[in-house]
């Protein structure tokens, strides 16, 4: 049986959830942001290449995906070491998650006109809401 996009998504969001309270978690200790990269993503690698190969799954990209994913990595790199600086210092790194998430409204708006998706009323209704939580958090 195929699980829901929905039903993914939120797992995904449970876990990332766990992450995130560990990543400040990580910084309380001293651990600096790139040193804690540097664990997470080299054992990342070691898990992803075990699972790639036991499923079978071929470790080749063409060209062109290589270059996207190279583009990928730095800006993640860049992202994920900024995201754990901001959280080290922000009084509840939930502010800064909600900051970061506005992510969401980047990719929702850019997909409309790299990909075609739809945007009507009710979706342009969330993304405002979304907007306005935003600035509600920025206020002290």
């Amino acid at each position: 049986m195929k699980m829901s996009w929905f039903i993914i998504a939120f797992v995904s969001m449970l876990a990332f959830s766990v992450v995130f309270l560990l990543y400040r978690k990580i910084a309380d200790l001293g651990v600096s942001s790139e040193l804690l990269f540097l664990y997470y993503f080299g054992i990342s690698t070691i898990v992803l290449f075990f699972y790639l190969y036991f499923n079978k799954i071929p470790l080749t990209v063409s060209k062109n995906a290589f270059v996207f994913i190279l583009i990928a990595a730095l800006l993640g790199v860049i992202a994920n070491v900024l995201l754990v600086n901001s959280m080290k210092i922000a009084l509840n790194p939930g502010y800064t998650l909600a900051i970061v998430a506005v992510n969401t409204l980047v990719v929702v708006i850019a997909s409309i006109f790299v990909f075609k998706s739809e945007f009507g009323l009710i979706k342009g209704i969330g993304t405002f809401l979304v907007i306005i939580g935003v600035v509600l958090l920025g206020f002290k």
